[in-house]
């Protein structure tokens, strides 16, 4: 190649590299302001969470007793154990001299050991709505996040008084109906698995709560 000709490509390899990173942006931007109250302000869906009646003294004054399985022996000296997650609901009340304050937690978390077989665990918590009678009504709904392993059938079971609703912990993204709370409302947790082999069986359940009658939450 003559060196008339390696110019002119060089040029040329120069013009496109050029155009290459001659990109035009147009910008656009996205800015927003989160402003955060403790739990002692949250109301409505805000005043929803986990609870065990027998875990905090006197909380039957506002929600019904439930949860108190909480810390059942399964075998042996093996007991289920619960650990609470952040605070999103609290409130204080004095009677009699007496000053207690009340949690409902964002999350729950909790270790059953048991051995091979089939087992119930009953009441093992709650999940209730605090709030006064001029508070809306609002509507749940749990959804299967993560699915349990080594255990078949697996089932989460959600009662409302006695009417219940069973989730099966074997299918991934799998959601009740909508369930609906009155504040002072409140639903009875239990589990159902048949643990044919050894192992560690981890699941995840979401719980999603909202004012607005009608709307789920999206897959």
């Amino acid at each position: 190649m003559d060196r008339r000709a390696l110019s002119l490509l060089l040029v040329a390899v120069v013009a496109l590299a050029s155009v290459v990173n001659a990109t035009v942006f147009a910008y656009r931007w996205l800015s927003g302001t989160v402003t955060i109250s403790p739990a002692t302000a949250a109301v409505g869906a805000a005043c929803t969470g986990f609870y065990s009646a027998a875990a905090q003294s006197d909380i039957t004054q506002f929600l019904p007793n439930l949860g108190t399985n909480y810390n059942a022996p399964t075998y042996g000296t093996s007991s289920i154990t619960v650990t609470t997650g952040d605070v999103v609901c609290q409130w204080t009340v004095t009677q009699d001299g007496t000053t207690r304050t009340y949690h409902l937690y964002e999350s729950i978390t909790v270790t059953i050991p048991v051995t091979v077989g089939s087992w119930y665990i009953q009441d093992f918590y709650a999940f209730g709505y605090k709030g006064t009678t001029t508070d809306p009504t609002v509507y749940v709904y749990f959804r299967v996040e993560d699915t349990a392993e080594y255990v078949s059938p697996a089932k989460l079971i959600i009662w409302k008084g006695t009417a219940k609703v069973e989730l099966d912990l074997l299918s991934l993204g799998a959601m009740t109906s909508v369930i609906s709370l009155s504040p002072g409302g409140a639903l009875r947790l239990d589990l159902y698995f048949d643990a044919s082999t050894t192992g560690t069986a981890t699941f995840k359940v979401g719980v999603y709560v909202t004012q607005e009658s009608g709307d789920s939450p999206s897959p």
